[in-house]
């Protein structure tokens, strides 16, 4: 299955909101940390940025939601991956 990157969040706490909003509708979602953000999250907690990942078959349904929900014009990230 292929990912998309769908935003970046500020922090653990939108991308918990975004998420669950998300899973609510039946996306599944993946929460990345990017390079040293990753080692920073155990030394600040949760206010490091937060990449989140869709299915790339919802990744027009998940913009809707999040626009739907935000109010906000919100870029889609083109980054893909393929899962293992």
């Amino acid at each position: 299955m292929a990912w998309k990157k769908l935003l970046t969040a500020h922090n653990d706490l939108e991308a918990e909101m975004i998420c669950g909003l998300l899973n609510g509708e039946g996306i599944p979602t993946q929460r990345r940390y990017k390079g040293v953000d990753q080692y920073l999250k155990i030394i600040m907690g949760p206010v490091v940025a937060v990449e989140i990942w869709v299915p790339e078959e919802h990744i027009e349904e998940a913009l809707a939601i999040v626009k739907s929900f935000s109010g906000e014009n919100l870029p889609v990230e083109q980054e893909t991956e393929n899962a293992p």
